[in-house]
């Protein structure tokens, strides 16, 4: 006999009838006990004779003595309840009747004791109980008792605690059922047996026979902290047992990551969690080792076909997080709020969500450290002009004097237009824009050591001022190279000195690249001290310079698809879905800060004819945060611009040439800036001292500025000139003997050279003099 059929009633369970049957059955018995209670309250006032005694008393006595013969006899298949059940109509009955007899006359209560009975046989039913009838119970209709046996409509956790009760009989019950989602059938509930005795083990089969759900979808599991009187029931008919998923990944870890020669040798898994939708692994690198997690590898361990939906996490030594989500758990995020942008005392603003669901904050400056650096790289349509306004939202809001270059033209950020201190449109003026910055800077700094501060404080005197520069890959390789190398100096220097006296500096690029960040590799090394953007790129290359240096030991990251399907990549192609059938991963990112890397995804934000109106909503209506005085007066002293920064008068000039070209004094070749007053010659050479250059010359003081030939660094020619004046030489013998200047000023250099008739090219990359 099986562990279900030693748990069931003796008497008969399997009797299913329909419930229209029950309900008649109980109407019958219901209205024999109104029948038998009006005979009850008339009969004993018409005929009080020995026959009445004799009639209701034997009633009463021959059921006990039927009721005494069957508690003798266990195998008539009867249990004691069930003869109980079936013996109080009458014996009840009988003792009423009797009582009424033996009274002398008519008494009011003689009706009332009748009536009563009637009603509370009626409400039991004993009789129709006793008889052990189940009701059909299917999916669409499942009527059941409401007042006593009536009809009415189940709910859903009364059906399945009714199926559960039909499958395996009064032994166990199920209790504290809780469905998942309310359009799917998927539910957890408790098992509890009878009192004293343990839950039968059940097979898959059985369980799911139990629901007809398929088999392998209906599990029993220990309830934490209770005995086997007890039992979790988990039943995933239509969603991912992630328990039952978490069981095997120990396994799966072992063989398939940690086992020699796979994904990551020797790498433990400590303990996991699993969450909703979620699967927490702990994991560690054996002792003496540094951890390696390869994000591709492991994904294919775990036939992940979307590598967001896998994150790594580690410490940098040998302890790393693995999460692994049944679907991207960044495909929906919600809107920003004015609350989010509004900076803490931290120095803090909420700009998006984590994977984990935790808040994805950024600085705004660091109230330890001062001013900070920062780069955002990511391709056209990942996101980085949302993310660039929510910053910039939200520095308006916390008092932050922002400068924004949009050194395309202002096409990149037109919500920040107008509502920031200094928009700059165009090469132009953002070159302007940090030249003021840099005397601003320069101001602050003399202030500071005529006070003797060595830090900045906030307010003390000065506002904080984030310099934010989109796009400006296109002025640090500019082909003018007297401003490609002017902005490298500019952002460089702001970079390394700026922190200290309130002056930070972002940077927002398409490519890493050295050749596209001005030849400098100190822009690129300092803007990854602060807060690093890594979102959607076009090479790996660039992933690989952004991480270089400033990864987490063991981390390892894969580039974010353009978009991401909730039922993976895989089946989107298998399945023919069409490309716009994906949710697009604009905004989603890596954010790197204090040595730790966080896959999160920046607040939604809808375009609309080009612009996002709640982004501009979020600016807030209160004017830009502007300068002190005397901050002001230097920079307007420099550029002479300041005043004039709202017009955006050179928005449309590529270069310094055409931007000057018109105006007064100016020369033809207005990238030679005239002698600032003062250094001039005077009366004793009888000429006339010439007009000062527009606006006060003012890259006069940066070192390779426009004063220099487009292209050459000082000297450059003529220590190339000598050079090749001991013989032909490779382009790589020239640079390496000249390693105070770029590999790429070398070659520009050469080529000058050659288009002055003064050196050739013998063969492929090796130079000569033209007269040899």
């Amino acid at each position: 006999m099986s562990t279900i059929d030693q748990a069931a009633p003796a008497v008969d369970t399997t009797k299913r009838v329909p419930g229209h049957v029950i309900y008649r059955r109980v109407l019958a018995e219901r209205t024999s006990y109104a029948l038998a209670a009006a005979g009850m309250a008339v009969g004993p006032q018409l005929d009080d004779s020995a026959w009445s005694y004799l009639a209701s008393g034997g009633i009463g006595l021959g059921t006990l003595a039927w009721l005494y013969a069957k508690t003798k006899n266990t195998n008539h298949g009867l249990g004691a309840i069930t003869r109980a059940q079936r013996a109080i109509p009458f014996l009840t009955a009988a003792g009423t009747y009797v009582a009424n007899l033996i009274t002398p006359g008519f008494n009011w209560w003689e009706i009332v004791d009748a009536a009563a009975w009637a009603g509370l046989m009626g409400w039991m039913a004993p009789l129709t109980r006793s008889a052990g009838l189940v009701l059909e119970l299917t999916e669409h209709q499942t009527p059941t008792g409401g007042t006593g046996l009536a009809p009415r409509e189940l709910t859903y956790t009364e059906f399945l605690a009714a199926k559960w009760a039909q499958a395996t009989g009064d032994g166990t019950r199920l209790v504290s059922i809780a469905p998942y989602r309310a359009d799917r059938p998927d539910f957890e509930a408790v098992v509890v047996a009878q009192a004293g005795k343990a839950v039968p083990t059940f097979t898959e089969v059985q369980l799911a026979a139990a629901f007809d759900f398929p088999v392998g979808t209906v599990r029993m599991r220990p309830v934490q902290g209770s005995g086997p009187g007890r039992m979790r029931l988990v039943a995933r008919p239509t969603s991912e047992d992630t328990e039952a998923v978490a069981e095997g990944i120990r396994g799966l870890w072992e063989t398939s990551v940690a086992a020699p020669g796979k994904a990551a040798p020797g790498v433990g898994l400590i303990e996991y969690r699993t969450e909703k939708d979620r699967i927490v692994l702990l994991v560690a690198s054996p002792p003496g080792k540094t951890i390696y997690l390869p994000h591709t590898a492991i994904c294919s361990a775990f036939g992940i076909d979307d590598p967001s939906r896998l994150v790594i996490e580690t410490d940098g030594i040998r302890m790393g997080v693995v999460s692994i989500y049944k679907s991207n758990p960044l495909m929906k995020v919600r809107k920003a709020t004015v609350e989010d942008l509004t900076m803490d005392s931290k120095g803090r603003v909420t700009i998006g969500v984590c994977h984990d669901g935790k808040p994805a904050r950024m600085r705004l400056w660091d109230p330890g450290q001062g001013a900070l650096r920062g780069i955002t790289a990511g391709v056209t349509g990942a996101g980085k002009s949302v993310l660039q306004n929510l910053i910039l939202a939200g520095e308006k809001r916390s008092g932050v004097v922002s400068w924004v270059g949009d050194v395309q033209g202002g096409m990149s950020l037109p919500e920040a237009e107008g509502r920031v201190d200094w928009f700059a449109k165009g090469p132009v003026e953002t070159l302007l824009m940090l030249t003021a910055a840099h005397a601003v800077m320069k101001y602050r700094e003399r202030i500071s050591n005529e006070m003797g501060r060595g830090d900045f404080a906030l307010g003390k005197p000065w506002p904080l001022i984030n310099i934010t520069l989109d796009e400006i890959n296109r002025l640090l390789s500019h082909p003018d190279e007297a401003m490609r190398k002017a902005t490298a100096y500019l952002i460089a220097d702001i970079q390394k000195t700026g922190r200290k006296v309130g002056i930070g500096i972002r940077l927002a690029v398409q490519s890493l690249h050295l050749k596209d960040l001005g030849d400098d590799d100190a822009i690129r090394q300092q803007g990854k001290v602060g807060a690093l953007f890594l979102m959607r790129t076009a090479s790996s290359s660039t992933k690989e310079m952004g991480l270089d240096g400033i990864a987490p030991a063991g981390f390892q990251m894969e580039n974010i698809p353009a978009r991401i399907y909730e039922n993976g990549q895989i089946e989107a192609l298998f399945s023919g879905q069409d490309d716009e059938d994906g949710e697009s991963t604009a905004g989603m990112a890596y954010m790197f800060l204090d040595g730790r890397a966080k896959f999160m995804r920046t607040f939604f934000a809808q375009k609309v004819d080009g612009v996002y109106p709640d982004l501009i909503a979020l600016y807030g209506e209160e004017p830009a945060n502007g300068l002190t005085r005397g901050e002001a007066e230097a920079a307007q002293a420099k550029v002479g611009l300041y005043d004039l920064r709202h017009t955006n008068p050179y928005a449309d000039c590529d270069t310094l040439a055409q931007a000057f070209s018109d105006a007064p004094g100016s020369t033809p070749a207005a990238s030679t800036p005239a002698p600032a007053p003062g250094t001039g010659t005077d009366g004793d050479g009888g000429g006339e001292a010439p007009a000062p250059a527009p606006f006060g010359a003012p890259f006069a003081d940066i070192p390779f500025g426009l004063d220099n030939d487009p292209g050459e660094e000082p000297g450059l020619q003529d220590q190339i000139l000598e050079l090749l004046a001991e013989g032909p030489k490779p382009l790589k013998d020239l640079r390496a003997a000249l390693p105070d200047f770029q590999p790429s000023s070398v070659s520009n250099a050469c080529s000058q050279l050659k288009a002055k008739g003064l050196a050739t090219t013998r063969k492929r990359g090796v130079w000569q003099l033209t007269d040899s």
